[in-house]
């Protein structure tokens, strides 16, 4: 397979919030383990817990990839193609710019920030392929939807984009 790639990297706020979710989701359940008169409490909530969590890791970023087609956001189990046909532009962002972002249907810090986050200002949704908080793209295309991944040399990855739209 042909084209450039970029790769994601945990930063460090992303690998505290993986580490406390995980803590906190072990200490609710021997919590419950301990304060509950049966056992089926505890064992409930953590089966529910694994599966959160299994449908948050379905999602996490791997990689961009730039080839001579499209863009391809490869997650663990989902590759998202945007053909360059489709996109009006890639433009660097500043995180102070995306402050309104809500998550609807998302993964907050969780490996990462990924899932369908709600733009305060405009009311619409972004979708958001981050580990990072650093060296943020935003790609939109010509239906007016946009997508936020960051990389580790953001004005390469613009250019690159740009220069094959």
């Amino acid at each position: 397979m042909t084209g450039e790639r970029f790769k994601y990297r945990l930063d460090k706020t992303s690998r505290i919030a993986t580490w406390s979710v995980a803590g906190g989701i072990l200490l609710v359940v021997g919590l419950l383990w301990w304060l509950s008169p049966g056992r089926y409490l505890p064992v409930w909530f953590l089966f529910i817990a694994l599966a959160l969590v299994a449908l948050a890791l379905l999602s996490v970023p791997r990689s961009i990839r730039v080839t001579p087609e499209a863009v391809e956001i490869r997650c663990v189990v989902e590759i998202t193609h945007i053909p360059y046909r489709h996109i009006r532009s890639a433009k660097r962002v500043d995180r102070v710019a995306l402050r309104p972002l809500f998550p609807v249907f998302a993964s907050p810090g969780f490996f990462g920030w990924s899932g369908y986050w709600l733009d305060l200002r405009g009311w619409d949704l972004v979708k958001v392929y981050i580990t990072s908080w650093q060296g943020l793209v935003m790609i939109e295309d010509i239906y007016e939807q946009r997508w936020l991944v960051n990389a580790d040399d953001p004005d390469r990855l613009c250019a690159q984009i740009s220069a094959r739209v």
